[in-house]
């Protein structure tokens, strides 16, 4: 093995720029397009065909009458059903004086494919659980493998379920694909922050929630009723989710190995070495080796946490406060309450339904997409700090503009020009929920934990956001009944306690390597730094872990 060139630990800058290697951007690359892609996919493929797939599988329901069109209303007296619709559909165009067997059809059509929907969220949170588990037994390159067989499973039972007239296969598909989304959002962060040079460590973890974005929006490209949102294409469409899985099954052998995980889980330095200098594009790996083995011989004695273990550490306490009130807050801030409300919105400025209503969508996804790049670009040279403040805080903005411009839409004569404003509002807001509270969560959670802790952390950390993502599901009808357009306010206030906290308590992590970072929180739980009293002058240690002599030690 070669002579490295060591430099003496904290006293000069590692001269080593970061380098753009084939490894480094097929295992990025691959990691984020065969499984982001696919959680933001799934989440959005099933508002376009919805109609598509009740008519399929249920009765049809016959036409609406001319003067159920909310657009053709002289007033806005049906304007409070919009917001006190309890069953999650759009059926606030439906007259009091509906027939009440259409009303019971129509009840049971909703409430059926609301289970298709929302048990993607809840099977979410079971693969939430195995993250660890997985990323225990078979790598994190070797997780994401074992996942895709899970997604192949998934889109047969999906794009079946027509052919074989069976509602149930689509539940058990979508149930599938739920587990397959809930541990993509534990292992592509974990692969793709422990494979990143710490330079670059920010915007390659943004780039998990930028192919989310992009996810969201490809289905909805997809589902427009001039591709594949029609009654003949929406198992092609449920099915291509598979797509992606086979993309990245086909580069297993370019995407590389986690070095962190073959040497401090696994003990095999060559081998961690050997990938390193691979996805670095460079001999002179000796200061990240030493980081490692640094990290390795304290977590040796401590072994792989537990969620109990980690609960109970005190070392890590601030750490994990810190992650779940993010994803807390993540998804409480009533994002999905704004997709949710969309529909709405469009429905009351007059914009037809159809391809005209789903281009609306489209422009919304875009936004989406195009404000995740701005902050993909700009993370490193801002932070991940600045950019959760000033994302929650601009949420809070358009949480208080959002609930006035709704208010106003029950002012008799201005409802339809105001509800071009909500346009704006919904744009806004998701510019806010775009650059920072999207993304960074996932990213603080890779940063802020050591190895033998980052398992379990996203284990919890996940399973507390599919959690609430599902409680939004569920109990968002019921407080929209309840606060109707004030509902943006309890949004608000969660939006808040997420500005006040990023500003106090989370440090910022940019350019900081995983040792550092812990020292960030060291005083805050109440424990002594990793190395203090460090010299500026120690050498990288000349004993491998198993206490033979290693041969990339200098004397």
């Amino acid at each position: 093995m070669g002579e490295e060139k060591l430099v003496p630990n904290g006293n000069e800058e590692y001269n080593q720029k970061p380098k753009a290697t084939f490894s480094l951007i097929m295992g990025v690359a691959m990691a984020v397009i065969g499984s982001s892609f696919q959680y933001g996919y799934n989440i959005a493929v099933v508002n376009a065909p919805a109609d598509e797939v009740k008519d399929y599988f249920f009765n049809p329901l016959p036409p609406l009458a001319e003067s159920d069109n909310v657009c053709l209303q002289s007033d806005n007296s049906s304007i409070p059903e919009v917001f006190t619709n309890s069953t999650g559909m759009n059926l606030s165009t439906t007259p009091a004086t509906v027939d009440e067997d259409i009303k019971t059809l129509s009840d049971t059509r909703d409430n059926s494919y609301a289970i298709a929907v929302s048990i993607f969220a809840f099977t979410g949170m079971i693969g939430s659980l195995l993250v660890g588990p997985v990323v225990k037994k078979f790598g994190r390159r070797g997780g994401l493998m074992v996942n895709n067989l899970i997604s192949f499973v998934a889109a047969i039972f999906l794009g079946a379920s027509k052919p074989a007239n069976s509602f149930p296969m689509l539940v058990i598909g979508r149930a599938l694909i739920g587990i397959f989304a809930g541990l993509a959002t534990g292992v592509v962060p974990m692969y793709i922050g422990e494979i990143s040079p710490k330079e670059w460590r920010g915007a390659i973890g943004v780039l998990n929630q930028l192919l989310i974005t992009i996810g969201i929006l490809v289905a909805q490209i997809f589902g427009l009723q001039s591709i594949m949102g029609t009654d003949t294409m929406w198992p092609w469409l449920f099915a291509f989710t598979a797509v992606p899985s086979l993309m990245q099954l086909a580069s297993l052998p370019w995407m590389p190995k986690s070095p962190r995980y073959l040497l401090i889980d696994q003990g095999k330095e060559d081998e961690a070495r050997n990938v390193l200098v691979k996805i670095r594009g460079t001999d002179n790996v000796a200061v990240e080796m030493d980081d490692m083995r640094r990290e390795a011989a304290s977590e040796k004695a401590a072994g792989q946490m537990t969620i109990v273990q980690l609960c109970r550490d005190r070392t890590v306490r601030w750490q994990l406060i810190s992650v779940l009130v993010l994803m807390v807050c993540q998804q409480l801030s009533g994002i999905n309450a704004v997709f949710f409300y969309s529909n709405t919105i469009f429905d009351k400025a007059c914009i037809p339904k159809g391809n005209p209503q789903d281009l609306a969508s489209v422009a919304v996804g875009t936004v989406n997409v195009i404000m995740t790049v701005v902050s993909v670009a700009v993370i490193e040279w801002s932070g991940r700090k600045s950019l959760l403040v000033w994302g929650f805080g601009m949420m809070v903005f358009w949480c208080i503009a959002l609930t006035v411009i709704l208010n106003v839409l029950f002012i008799e004569g201005i409802a339809r020009w105001v509800s071009y404003l909500s346009i704006g509002g919904v744009i806004g807001y998701i510019v806010g929920f775009a650059i920072g509270p999207g993304p960074i969560p996932w990213l603080v959670t890779a940063e802020l934990f050591r190895q033998a802790a980052r398992p379990p952390a996203f284990m919890l950390s996940c399973l507390v956001n599919w959690g609430c993502n599902f409680l939004i599901g569920i109990g968002f009808p019921v407080v929209n009944k309840a606060t109707g357009p004030w509902v943006f306010l309890v949004f608000m206030v969660v939006c808040i306690i997420a500005t006040v906290y990023c500003a106090i308590v989370l440090p910022e992590t940019k350019g900081k390597t995983f040792n550092e970072i812990n020292d960030l929180f060291a005083k805050r739980n109440g424990v002594k730094a990793s190395d203090p009293s460090r010299d500026t002058s120690v050498k990288i240690p000349l004993k491998e872990m198993d206490g033979r002599e290693s041969p990339e030690a200098i004397a």
